[in-house]
């Protein structure tokens, strides 16, 4: 019997496979909501999403159970957007998400796994509405 291959060699052979897609409506309730919990009270986010909101309607984070292997904990490596066309009210949402990139770098306090991913986020035409491309790190 062989032993299992290595995590990142496990997580590696599963770039570029989209998961599952995420639907969401535009709520006006949410956007407000959210516009308080960021601190910005600009009358447009009460009918149009603010930067970020996308990831709190629609999260694709994929769970990736062979990460939870290496390391003890999370840290967020940062996020990058590219907005395409305004998110408002009514709007359905769908997410899809996928890993592009897996690899290690030793840092002051040992090994770190980086894991990159981007979403896409789609109106209900299919028009793509904005992008984001973001960095989990396990350490």
């Amino acid at each position: 019997m062989s032993a299992a291959p290595p995590v990142i060699d496990r997580l590696r052979a599963r770039i570029g496979t989209p998961g599952p897609p995420t639907t969401a409506v535009v709520e006006a309730g949410h956007l407000k909501a959210f516009a308080e919990a960021i601190g910005d009270s600009y009358p447009r986010w009460l009918t149009e999403a603010p930067p970020t909101f996308l990831v709190a309607l629609a999260p694709v984070t994929a769970h990736l159970p062979e990460a939870e292997e290496y390391g003890k904990g999370w840290l967020n490596g940062g996020n990058r957007f590219e907005y395409l066309e305004p998110v408002k009210v009514g709007d359905a949402i769908t997410a899809i998400g996928k890993l592009v990139d897996v690899y290690e770098k030793t840092g002051s306090s040992g090994n770190l796994l980086f894991i990159i991913f981007e979403t896409e986020y789609f109106n209900r035409h299919g028009r793509t509405v904005a992008r984001l491309r973001g960095t989990a790190i396990r350490r």
